[in-house]
């Protein structure tokens, strides 16, 4: 079964290796493949979305164009700003947290979870739509399996590791873009005298339509238009969320990505946009409005193999890039799943990385949201697109709000804020007027948007109340069993392992894990069994997480601080008269690190030893299920096949 896992996830990575950091951060250009898929992906559909709702009137197209590409203009320089307030990641979750308060925060890091799994399976059915209308008829009815068999595939390929999936989807990226320029520049060369004709033509077709409904109808037509294209600007908060695989220095590489993420995007919205234009491409049922538009391209071309191939390159290479665009949620997803673990609104164990540095449940988890919501739906792009674009524009909007608070209180301290107050109340406006559209025609996807995020943040809640309830009553039994600790008999500075402890001296290891505060319960529970031992070593894990996986400093801040909370129980002990030890391992698995320290330190123990855990699990509660991880008894078990007897001591908790 290693093998086996080995093969199709990679072997685990060596964290003494000074490349390992390289491995798992990326540049400017492999960071627009991660994360740039979701925004070039929704070139696909969003200028088909935004013609559709013009209704045909091209002067409607024109404006809502426009003012589409200015919207992303502004929309990118906001979250750019973003970075440089916060640089190490979270992104709208992260600014929430700190300006807008926790309650605001949760319902954006909620709603960024379920856009995270609603883009991976809006991606993966857009992908098999594109691939199915230049394929033959009988592929259309294998639609459902297609979809589910793409997101277990990403799933797989996010589980080896980012840079293994970059590497795979990069020439996709780039097969996009090349066709698509290629293409339709080369046929919009031909028609560019249509070009300026359509322009011109834009007054007189407002004027008429405004006959036609009035001036609040024509407005109206626009501003529908325009918020219904919201569709285009999905994705554009990745870099923010993104930050931690990042290669130094951040900021400056999430501002060269974002110029990549929205510029290129924008360059083949506006080339979509005129070829619409010159080519005279309206919306009809049951086509889409880009297929139309290679085909007319096509007949440009005289038809023949050159045309069949004008039109069928650009369309397998947009359902290729849509397999691009999902793997953005895979790259998102974990990150702020384990925003929120950190947090304790989700489950800890959320946070953690495996053994190849990959946030391994996050990634489970993003698949599961995808597979559920591409089965609830049968695979139906409507009803999922509906859902995302509403819980997108939920979250830009708490980030907007947010960052534009973080700017009003730099005034307070009378730091540069007017730039960044005005930027961000713009962005903020704009996300209230695209949002307000999208709900109105989309109500359905608009209430059952709501629906999910207010379930999933009563679930957060009650786990956080949870946690908090569970480290309440932990500090109560703590505080019973600490013994009475006589005067330091010898001074309390840190010495080494072998000063304190006698090499030929039985001694206990005892495992700390989250909850150092027990340890004074196995504490006093040795201090009655304590005959005859030398010592207590205390071992613990330093874990490396998604978020100290940011650089070597990150990691060594990090192994600090679990030092300082070893080193505090190891000063109750001391004052107890008994020689103690700390013993700190760097890793990403819990079990593994934890079981090759333990295995270390007794090998080097030539008299008999204990090892001693404790659990602390309380029932009663309706979520104890989800954060159950009985990582002792689990030790015990991968111990016992190293032949090293382990005993667990059960705290029992009120809570």
């Amino acid at each position: 079964m290693r093998r086996l896992r080995h093969a199709v996830l990679g072997t685990d990575r060596d964290l003494s290796d000074p490349r390992v950091l390289d491995r798992v951060t990326v540049g400017v250009l492999a960071a627009w493949i991660a994360m740039g898929g979701d925004l070039l992906g929704s070139c696909v559909y969003g200028p088909d979305v935004l013609g559709r709702a013009s209704g045909g009137h091209r002067g409607v197209l024109v404006v809502a164009g426009l003012a589409t590409l200015a919207t992303l203009g502004i929309l990118a320089l906001a979250y750019t700003r973003m970075v440089v307030h916060f640089p190490h990641g979270g992104g709208g979750y992260t600014a929430a947290r700190h300006a807008a308060g926790e309650r605001a925060a949760l319902v954006s890091g909620v709603a960024l979870v379920l856009d995270a799994g609603l883009n991976v399976a809006v991606s993966v059915v857009a992908c098999v739509e594109a691939a199915a209308a230049v394929l033959p008829a009988g592929w259309a009815a294998a639609r459902l399996p297609a979809s589910l068999a793409l997101v277990a595939l990403l799933a797989v390929a996010n589980l080896r590791g980012v840079k293994e999936s970059v590497a795979l989807l990069a020439p996709i990226l780039l097969a996009f873009v090349g066709s698509h320029v290629l293409v339709l520049g080369a046929a919009l060369v031909q028609r560019a005298g249509a070009i300026p004709e359509a322009v011109a033509a834009v007054p007189g077709e407002l004027s008429r339509l405004a006959g036609e409904r009035g001036a609040a109808g024509a407005l109206g037509t626009v501003v529908r238009a325009y918020a219904l294209g919201g569709a285009i600007y999905t994705g554009l908060e990745s870099i923010s969320n993104g930050v931690p695989i990042l290669r130094e220095p951040k900021v400056r590489t999430a501002r060269r990505t974002m110029l990549l993420l929205a510029g290129v995007p924008a360059l083949l919205i506006a080339v979509i946009l005129a070829g619409y234009l010159a080519f005279d491409v309206r919306p009809a049922p049951g086509t889409p409005m880009n297929a139309a538009l290679f085909e007319r391209v096509a007949a440009g071309l005289g038809g023949g193999a050159a045309g069949r191939l004008a039109v069928a390159i650009p369309l397998l290479a947009e359902a290729a890039l849509l397999l691009l665009a999902a793997q953005t949620g895979f790259v998102d997803g974990p990150r702020i799943l384990g925003a929120l673990a950190t947090d304790r609104y989700l489950p800890r164990r959320l946070s953690r990385l495996n053994g190849r540095l990959v946030p391994a449940p996050g990634v489970l988890l993003v698949a599961i949201v995808a597979t559920s919501a591409t089965a609830l739906t049968r695979a139906e792009l409507e009803p999922l697109l509906a859902v995302f674009v509403t819980s997108v524009f939920v979250t830009f909007g708490i980030s907007q709000w947010a960052m534009l608070r973080h700017a009003l209180r730099r005034r307070l301290l009378r730091a540069p804020w007017r730039a960044d107050g005005a930027l961000h109340g713009v962005a903020l406006a704009l996300c209230a007027v695209i949002l307000a559209g999208t709900a109105a025609s989309w109500r359905a996807g608009a209430a059952v948007t709501l629906l999910l995020v207010a379930a999933g943040a009563a679930l957060a809640l009650a786990i956080r109340r949870r946690y908090d309830a569970v480290a309440r009553a932990a500090e109560t039994a703590a505080a019973r069993a600490a013994p009475a600790l006589p005067p330091a008999p010898r001074p309390s500075a840190a010495l080494s392992p072998g000063a304190l402890i006698a090499r030929e001296a039985p001694i206990a290891v005892l495992v700390l894990g989250e909850r150092t505060a027990l340890a004074r319960v196995a504490l006093a529970w040795l201090g009655r069994l304590s005959a005859g031992l030398g010592g207590v070593i205390l071992a613990g894990a330093s874990l490396v997480d998604a978020d100290a996986v940011q650089g070597e400093e990150r990691l060594r801040e990090r192994e600090r601080e679990r030092r300082r909370e070893l080193e505090a129980v190891a000063e109750e002990v001391r004052r107890a008269g008994v020689p103690v030890a700390v013993a700190l391992r760097r890793g990403a698995d819990l079990l593994e690190t934890t079981a090759a320290l333990v295995a270390e330190l007794m090998r080097e123990r030539p008299a008999p030893s204990v090892v001693v855990g404790f659990r602390s699990e309380p029932d009663g509660a309706a979520v104890d299920p989800l954060l159950r991880e009985d990582f002792a008894v689990r030790l015990q078990a991968r111990l016992q096949r190293e032949g090293i007897p382990m005993v667990v001591v059960s705290v029992p908790l009120e809570a």
